[in-house]
Order: C-alpha cells, then sequence, then structure tokens
C-alpha cells in the first residue's frame, strides 16, 4: 500500500514553488490538498545545516497561510490567550497538543535519521503550551494531524471557512507554475535559531551597532566587538518564521 505521506520530486518542486524557495529537509507530507499538491510539510527536527528547527509541521499552502493570517490580523490570537487564561479545560487540551506535537517530532526525527535535539527537547513551537503566538503551527498541526488533537487548530480551520476549505481544490493560480522552480534561497538569514542552538554569535541590529559605534569612537573599540551580545534572531530557532 502507497504510503500518502511519502514525498516525491514533484512534492518538493510544488513546495518550493509554494514557499518561493527551494524546500529542505522535508521527511513527509502530512497533509494534502483533494488535488493531492502538499498542504503541510513535516521538516526534520535539525535542518542539513545543523539548526534545531521546532516547527515539525509547517503550513505550505498560498491560500491557507494566507487566510491564517487574516485571522491573525484580526486579533484572533489575543482572544485565544484570554481564553486559555480563563478556562483550565481548554488550557488543559492545549498542552494535550503540545505533548502531541513534541511525540510527532520525535516520530519525524527517528523517520529522517536526525534523533532526538537536545536544544529544542520539551519545546514544541506556535507558543504552545501556554499561549498561542503563531496561528499557522495550530493549523499546520490540526491539519497534519487531523481533528481532536489541537482544538485552536481547528476552531482556526473553522474561522477561515470563508477562505479555504478542505473540501475545495485552491490551487490553480495559487503560485508560479511556469518559471522554474527557485534553486537558491534568497533568504537573508544562515543557519537561525538562539546562538546556544547554531554555535555562532547573535547578529546586530544596525540601529544598535551605529549607536555603539558613536558611543565608543575613540576608544579604540568598534561596534562589531559587540556582535553576540544583543540582536535579533528570528525564524527556525523557536519562532516560525522559516521551515519546510
Amino acid at each position: 500500500m502507497t504510503d500518502p505521506t511519502a514525498v516525491t520530486p514533484q512534492d518538493l518542486d510544488v513546495i518550493s514553488r509554494q514557499l518561493g524557495r527551494p524546500a529542505r529537509d522535508v521527511v513527509e507530507v502530512p497533509a494534502r490538498c483533494v488535488c493531492g499538491n502538499p498542504l503541510v510539510a513535516a521538516t526534520a527536527p535539525r535542518l542539513s545545516n545543523g539548526t534545531p528547527f521546532p516547527t515539525t509541521f509547517y503550513l505550505t499552502h498560498p491560500v491557507v497561510t494566507s487566510a491564517v493570517s487574516r485571522l491573525e490580523a484580526a486579533g484572533v490570537m489575543n482572544e485565544m490567550n484570554d481564553r486559555l487564561a480563563a478556562d483550565s479545560e481548554l488550557a488543559a487540551a492545549y498542552r494535550g497538543a503540545h505533548e502531541a506535537y513534541l511525540a510527532e517530532r520525535r516520530r519525524v526525527g527517528e523517520r529522517a535519521g536526525t534523533g532526538t535535539v537536545p536544544e529544542i527537547d520539551g519545546v514544541s513551537a506556535g507558543g504552545m503550551p501556554e499561549r498561542v503566538k503563531c496561528l499557522h503551527v495550530l493549523v499546520g498541526q490540526s491539519l497534519a494531524m487531523g481533528p481532536g488533537v489541537n482544538v485552536l487548530g481547528d476552531e482556526a480551520i473553522e474561522r477561515i471557512a470563508e477562505w479555504w476549505t478542505r473540501d475545495r481544490c485552491y490551487c490553480t493560480g495559487a503560485w508560479d507554475t511556469e518559471s522554474p522552480a527557485p534553486s537558491r534561497d534568497l533568504s537573508r538569514h544562515g543557519p537561525q535559531g538562539l546562538p546556544s542552538m547554531t554555535g555562532r554569535p547573535a547578529p546586530v541590529r544596525k540601529r544598535d551597532a551605529e549607536r555603539a559605534g558613536s558611543e565608543r569612537a575613540g576608544s579604540g573599540e568598534t561596534a562589531s566587538e559587540e556582535a553576540g551580545s544583543e540582536g535579533s534572531v528570528s525564524g527556525a530557532g523557536l519562532t516560525e518564521g522559516e521551515g519546510a
């Protein structure tokens, strides 16, 4: 029997087009459009460049990601966080989703051959288990694992029904199918995550570097010497900025 989650060259081509950059370290396609195209990519917990990657279920379909972004822009995450703080039963269910996410990451890691990743041990994604910080993560989990695992992800899927539903194909025109598939990752970032994860200093914000340079003028030190002491790292570390 054919494994519906198995990744094919066609899947990787489509995911690259959906994301606008090459697919990377995709282990499974746990959720598909009714036409067969990927909706979610299951990504190895350690990328091939060595970066720990906690976002196991990465939402790839542009129509779904856009619909979920509308919910985030409408303040749905704040609403959900208020409910988590007030409803102990909901909070317990959300913690269960967190535990299920970790279990699935271990399974995906075993299938990928990466094994355990100590840097992200106990860290799921999307703000779980305490808060909602990224609805895309929650929806990705619900689509990948099915209804009843992440109640807030299930709810978000219901709330995007105006723009996307499981029973229809929305792929036509959703991404470029004519040009060659992206072959280069033009991301501004290299290996991402906290310095303790990537083994390299955190970058310094340009504004902070300029301020530090002016403060240290004449002291013999440069702003570049401060690299690693402060800065902002986004993406594959503990956030959901990049993936697949």
